[in-house]
């Protein structure tokens, strides 16, 4: 656990919260070895794993003696300070969503390798004590001692936090328990310690059947050398969940299995190319739950939208089983179908169904191939970061001020000036800044959606009238509108069909099918797959109320 010089005073709070957590480590042993059928003289956990990293308090955790081992691990990660858990990206695993996890792995139906099953990030065990559970009860007529020692060869965690590992221990142990118990009294030490303090991402052997994960979600400041060794994944901002996949498919041998709990941001997004081509090459995805709950899903309070994957280092499957589950209330699993990622160019967003109504969307997507840069488009990002010009930026247009475009501003089919921005409405540029004075006509879209708006595209053109007319002849774009530019003049997709479609509920279901955030990146648009020219053309001479329903019917 790391610890700050000077802790404000909710943190060491915090601190003292996890440590009544470890405290009730000992009745809660005692309760699980008097359950095997123990005597009194063997329930004190120190007869069975070491002493942990620090002293306990000398008082019992309140309400934890009769708690599951899943129940002990979330409660410690709940009560470490915020801090500490968005420092390390530390939210253990509950376990709906454990369970889920390896009902998908074993949904694959490939023959895993029983070596090992690593967990390179494993907190306090909570994704080893499923199938440690299962081998405990497959051993019932194997001598004791042989199954012990097989457990500390087929089972491995590691983790940064001494006290997460020995709490981890300690669960994992309870779980060998029977088998202990089994033991002549002569015969019994320590139990396997299956979990160590560690870096997850050190160089191993490529030895493992299975690697299962929840890794630190968070950006990863890397220094030079690590981003060098973990270059082939890495492009722009690195995550600590993508340099621990990238990791996990070194780990995994041959025809091994990773299943993982992970931000859907890999799907889609300019940051994880190069991760989603090496998935493709050496990992293929195989099956895919997404979870329909942002909030709710780990008990520590992170929001996130979550999936769980399946990947097999191996030859890519023919197409990935996709489904989606609830969380919040009653757990409920819907299939969504099956989709194939395009072997040819794996590194654009991978187009999954996100409902079951979106299988036909996807299949008839394949016959479309063009993008945007195909007729002379490309999007960029607005470029003004307002916070960064406040003292340029007021109510009142001064000398050679130019009003400023928000994302209030751009609804469907139009751009207005929305009230709630007009204190903010006009800029003065410097020298160094007339590089944000945009004359030019473009199509806006929405960058940044909630996860309850209907729509996730929300496009208007900005057209050379309007331009004149309403805003002056010049404006200054902020950077959560997406700005769309045509290089070619007579573009077959013009600024006003563009606009059309991207507000069409077809190209609107087609967007969320490649992205697993509700960020709308200028990279997802310039990925959004197009029908050819003379596709175009017809559709350009259709009159608008005619439009969605035509290019419902081109896209399945």
């Amino acid at each position: 656990m790391t610890i700050s010089a000077a802790p404000t005073e909710l943190e060491t709070d915090r601190r003292e919260a996890a440590l009544e957590v470890l405290a009730a480590v000992p009745a809660w042993w005692a309760r699980r070895a008097r359950l095997v059928g123990l005597p009194s003289e063997w329930r004190s956990w120190k007869r069975a794993f070491p002493r942990p990293p620090i002293e306990l308090p000398d008082r019992e955790g309140e309400g934890l003696t009769s708690a599951s081992g899943h129940a002990l691990g979330e409660a410690y990660a709940c009560a470490l300070s915020q801090t500490e858990r968005f420092a390390h990206g530390r939210h253990y695993t509950p376990k709906a969503l454990a369970d889920a996890l390896w009902i998908e792995i074993e949904r694959t139906r490939l023959e895993v390798r029983p070596e090992v099953a690593v967990d390179p990030a494993c907190g306090a065990g909570a994704l080893l004590l499923r199938p440690v559970r299962r081998f405990v009860a497959a051993r019932q007529d194997t001598p004791p001692a042989h199954a012990l020692t097989e457990a500390a060869e087929r089972f491995a965690g590691v983790d940064n936090d001494p006290l997460a590992v020995w709490l981890g221990n300690a669960i994992l142990a309870a779980e060998l328990l029977p088998l202990w118990a089994r033991l002549p009294e002569r015969d019994r030490r320590l139990l396997p310690q299956l979990l160590s303090v560690g870096d997850g991402l050190d160089v191993q052997p490529a030895t493992a059947g299975m690697v299962v994960m929840n890794p630190p979600f968070g950006r990863a400041a890397l220094e030079p050398e690590r981003r060098e060794r973990w270059n082939r994944s890495l492009y722009g901002h690195a995550n600590w969940y993508g340099v621990f996949l990238h990791a996990a498919v070194e780990r995994a041998a041959s025809g091994g299995i990773i299943g993982a709990i992970l931000p859907t941001s890999f799907l889609g997004g300019a940051y994880y190319q190069r991760l989603r081509s090496l998935l493709a090459e050496e990992a293929p995805l195989a099956r895919l739950r997404l979870i329909d709950d942002r909030s709710g899903v780990f008990a520590s309070g992170v929001l996130q939208e979550t999936c769980l994957a399946v990947f097999h280092k191996g030859e890519m499957a023919p197409d990935v089983v996709c489904s989606a589950q609830s969380v919040n209330g009653r757990v409920q699993s819907v299939r969504l179908g099956r989709a194939s990622i395009d072997r040819t160019s794996p590194d654009l967003p991978w187009l999954l169904p996100r409902s079951p109504q979106d299988n036909a969307l996807i299949g008839a997507v394949a016959r479309h191939p063009c993008r945007l840069r195909d007729f002379g488009w490309t999007a960029s990002t607005g470029p003004l970061v307002w916070n960064r010009h406040k003292p340029q930026i007021g109510a009142e247009k001064r000398d050679g001020a130019l009003p400023i475009v928000w994302a209030a501003d751009v609804e469907i089919d139009r751009i207005r000036r929305s009230a709630s921005r007009d204190r903010q409405r006009w800029i003065n540029l410097r020298a160094k800044d007339e590089f944000m004075r945009f004359t030019e006509p473009a199509v806006l879209v929405q960058r940044t959606t909630a996860p309850e708006q209907p729509r996730r595209l929300v496009a208007a053109a900005l057209t050379a009238g309007a331009l004149r007319d309403d805003w002056g002849g010049a404006v200054v774009v902020e950077n959560h509108v997406n700005v769309l530019r045509c290089a070619i003049a007579d573009s077959p997709l013009t600024a006003e069909l563009l606009t059309a479609l991207l507000n069409t509920q077809t190209f609107d279901r087609l967007y969320r099918c490649m992205t697993g955030t509700v960020a709308v990146s200028a990279y997802e648009l310039e990925a959004l797959p197009l029908p050819a020219a003379e596709v175009l053309a017809t559709w350009a001479a259709l009159p608008e109320h005619e439009l969605a329903a035509a290019v419902a019917t081109t896209f399945g």
